[in-house]
Order: C-alpha cells, then sequence, then structure tokens
C-alpha cells in the first residue's frame, strides 16, 4: 500500500505538470506599450516655402521688374504694335537672373512659337521652337538688356508691358539654367564685331 500511494502522488505530479504544460503555454515577452503619435517634422523659422506670397499688378518694361531686386514670377502681355498680334508670356527673376517663356508669332505671322530666354549673370541664353525643331544662340555678357534695336530677347526689355506678377519665395533655381538639349551658337565674337563695326561706322560721319 505504502508504494501505491507514491505512485499515486507521482502521478499527480506528472499530470499537473503535463496540464501546465499542454495550457500554460511559454510565457510571452512584455508587452511595450507605443504611441500612435505621428511625428511633426520641425519647423523652421523663416522656412521660405511657408512665406505668403504677395500679388501686384500694373505697367513697366522688364529691366523695371528686374531693378526691384525681388524674388517674382510673373505673367506678361506685350503689344508691339496695333498691327502686330500681342505676346504673352512668363517672367521670373531672382538674385539679378532672368528667364522668360514667351508666346510669339512666327516670322510669316501665321502662327505662334514659343521664345525663351536666359540671363544667369554672366550669359545670355536665347532658343526658338519652329516647326518642331529649336534653335538657339549665346552671348557672353554682363547685362540683360534689349530694344527695339537690339532684339536679343524676344521682348524688348525696355518697352512698356502689362505684368501680373507674385513674389516668389521658394525659388526654384533650376529655371535659370539653360536646356542640355540645346546645341547653342555661340555669338560672342560675332555681336562684339558687329559693335565695332557700328563704332568705327559712327565715327565715319
Amino acid at each position: 500500500m505504502k508504494y501505491v500511494g507514491i505512485l499515486s502522488v507521482g502521478a499527480v505530479l506528472v499530470a499537473g505538470f503535463a496540464y501546465y504544460t499542454l495550457f500554460a503555454g511559454p510565457s510571452l515577452p512584455a508587452i511595450t506599450e507605443q504611441s500612435d503619435s505621428i511625428p511633426i517634422p520641425e519647423v523652421i523659422p523663416g522656412d521660405p516655402r511657408l512665406q505668403e506670397r504677395q500679388t501686384f499688378a500694373g505697367a513697366g518694361s522688364l529691366n523695371n521688374l528686374r531693378a526691384r531686386n525681388e524674388s517674382l514670377e510673373c505673367q506678361i502681355t506685350y503689344i508691339p504694335n496695333p498691327q502686330e498680334p500681342e505676346v504673352t508670356g512668363s517672367f521670373f527673376t531672382a538674385n539679378g537672373q532672368v528667364r522668360g517663356d514667351f508666346l510669339v508669332p512666327t516670322p510669316d505671322l501665321n502662327g505662334q512659337m514659343v521664345s525663351s530666354v536666359i540671363f544667369d549673370g554672366t550669359t545670355l541664353y536665347s532658343w526658338t521652337e519652329i516647326d518642331g525643331e529649336t534653335y538657339g544662340f549665346q552671348i557672353a555678357t554682363d547685362s540683360f538688356f534689349s530694344s527695339k534695336d537690339n532684339e536679343a530677347t524676344p521682348v524688348p526689355t525696355d518697352i512698356e508691358i502689362q505684368y501680373n506678377c507674385l513674389t516668389w519665395p521658394a525659388v526654384d533655381r533650376t529655371i535659370f539654367q539653360p536646356p542640355t538639349n540645346i546645341l547653342f551658337t555661340d555669338l560672342t565674337d560675332f555681336t562684339a564685331t558687329m559693335e565695332t563695326g557700328l563704332i568705327f561706322e559712327d565715327g565715319e560721319f
């Protein structure tokens, strides 16, 4: 009977261990409480993306707009004369650099074409797309200026235009870079030769 009692106690212990193993399962790692909050990006004081854009409109020249020494994004309208169609386009300026994209009449006046210009402070780039072909030239210069007598840009820079502008705090510098897929003909030497010839002719008279 003594051995029977021992065996009975052993059986109970084995049964208890088996029950714990089957139903208690392995111990689970402690659960770390996580926050549902989303991190908020740090706001940098003076971030140009957060600055309110100001708008203004009026009449003046492209030189006037550039002389404001502000970063601007403008829509412009230029009427050469009552017999010619108006020229419209976009004009950008920042830190003395300039870009303009203008819709101008084709040479035969039967359609329109896009003519663009960039002045980066040392070089003037101009290009035009006609019938799917793009033609461009560049001139080394430290001045962004053209007139009716010196048509280096699609719109003379000293002629009155109508403009509607926005201040441009977050300037996109890439628009002041000339396209890399255009072969620009360098007219710097040709322009210098022409200027020398004009001076010589003026001196003769």
